[in-house]
């Protein structure tokens, strides 16, 4: 989230940068453009203000008296070069633009003159193209390039005198004046855009701050819905479960009992090595609703079967049997109504399989090691141990230790003998929670032995490993 926003704070950045620097490169080319204008302007004014200058100097000139006084030539020359811009030249011409007088070429001006006898290719600005005006503004072009140009018309009207800059020289002095602009610009663009970044990354974190205040509000919320929503479904589920159970009064706390002891062992697998990477803290959440459900099929046994105090016929114990089928296909059609989902699946195992054995001698499928759903392994050994240690129509509680040790006596043949391992390792657990969730006292449930002599005692003993562990 953290990358994502700093991405995007720096394209619009990036973005802003540009949008700058394309805003500082159209105001150069404005600037340039501007100040070359000013430039030409300035220069257009310059040879107009000259040429009036020299106008006046030369009042009443005839090209007649220039062509017959060599000495009057000389004159004029050296007035026309004090007159002259210090980069360009001026001269006189005819009507036809044709060069009558020049002056001398300065050793220090680099330039080029026009000569006697030649004709200018006079061009003329738009604004001067008047015919009758006595100034007229345009340009020609010499060796050296295009010429700027500003010509008076002589008092006798015999021609021009035409006073010139070269462009190139006129846009130089531009130039220079505008040398400094691209460090103007690049400072401008650097302060911009680190006042841009600083604005928008501002702007930016206190917009994104609040929408994660929002999201997490929201979130937080949404949390909260289905909290509420998973305790009432929980709830709900319990309550269905608890109703079936009652009917069996003897049981007690047996739901209760049931949870807890599965949630414990799934806790303790969660961090033995060998099952970290099996049983997820979802799975530890999931398997304390969902091994309630594991006797959900007994509402189909009936009540004659369910709570008889003798021993079932073959005929009454299929029929037992059968409570695994009938509560795992009551999950599966409402699994096949809601959809699925870990919750279903999780308990569909568990009512189908906590009666299969190890040895694959168990049913309802006759399943065998492995292929026994590992949450069905853990109910079974957590039902196992409550059926021994409380007290039903068909036998007596056993103390603790006794379920204990007849546990340890299946490992491999009804349970998974590597969870029986670990099992023994927190079995005081399940005693302490037998104690708090007891439907009688302590001292009648675990300090007492059941009053049958040994042989009965022995007797009970076979039930259990009969009937109690495969049937109950």
């Amino acid at each position: 989230m953290a990358n994502s926003r700093i991405k995007q704070i720096s394209l619009i950045i990036l973005c802003q940068t540009a949008c700058v620097a394309v805003g500082l490169w159209m105001e150069h080319q404005f600037a340039t453009s501007s100040v070359q204008r000013i430039a030409m302007e300035q220069a257009r004014t310059e040879v107009e203000t000259i040429a009036a200058r020299s106008r006046e100097n030369l009042a009443g000139l005839s090209f007649d008296a220039i062509a017959a006084d060599v000495q009057l030539q000389s004159q004029i020359r050296n007035q026309l070069e004090n007159d002259a811009p210090n980069d360009g030249g001026s001269l006189i011409v005819d009507r036809n633009w044709r060069v009558v007088l020049a002056a001398q070429d300065s050793p220090n001006v680099q330039t080029v003159h026009p000569t006697v006898g030649e004709q200018l290719d006079w061009v003329p600005f738009d604004d001067s193209s008047k015919p009758n005006t006595k100034v007229l503004q345009g340009s020609f072009n010499l060796a050296n390039g295009e010429h700027l140009a500003a010509a008076r018309m002589l008092t006798s009207g015999a021609g021009f005198i035409v006073v010139y800059r070269p462009v190139a020289n006129v846009l130089l002095s531009s130039t220079m004046l505008i040398r400094s602009l691209p460090w103007l610009s690049g400072v401008t663009l650097l302060w911009t855009s680190a006042l841009l970044a600083s604005v928008i990354t501002l702007l930016l974190t206190r917009f994104y701050d609040g929408v994660d205040r929002e999201r997490k509000q929201a979130a937080s919320e949404m949390l909260l819905r289905t909290q509420n929503l998973v305790r009432t479904r929980d709830a709900v589920i319990f309550g269905l479960a608890k109703l079936a159970d009652s009917r069996d009064p003897e049981t007690g706390e047996h739901l209760e009992r049931i949870s807890i002891y599965s949630t414990t062992f799934a806790a303790t697998l969660r961090r033995h090595p060998n099952y970290s990477n099996v049983v997820s803290s979802s799975f530890v959440r999931l398997i304390g609703i969902s091994s309630a459900l594991h006797d959900i099929g007994k509402v189909g046994i009936k009540d004659s079967i369910l709570r008889k105090p003798a021993e079932l016929t073959p005929a009454e114990h299929e029929s037992m049997q059968s409570h695994t089928t009938i509560g795992a296909d009551c999950i599966k059609e409402i699994e096949q109504r809601l959809g699925s989902s870990n919750f279903l699946h999780m308990a569909h195992e568990i009512a189908m399989a906590h009666h299969e054995r190890w040895d694959g001698t168990g049913y309802p499928k006759g399943l065998s090691g492995e292929s026994i759903p590992l949450a069905a392994r853990i109910v079974a050994i957590a039902d196992v141990y409550d059926a021994l240690s409380s007290k039903r129509v068909y036998k007596p509680e056993f103390p603790h230790d006794e379920c204990v040790a007849l546990i340890r006596d299946e490992a491999g043949k009804q349970f998974d003998p590597d969870l029986v391992e670990v099992w023994l390792s927190i079995e005081p657990k399940f005693r302490d929670i037998a104690l708090q969730y007891a439907s009688a006292s302590p001292n009648e449930r675990f300090n007492e032995v059941p009053p049958e002599t040994g042989n009965n005692q022995q007797l009970r003993k076979e039930e259990l490993t009969a009937t109690s562990l495969s049937a109950e």
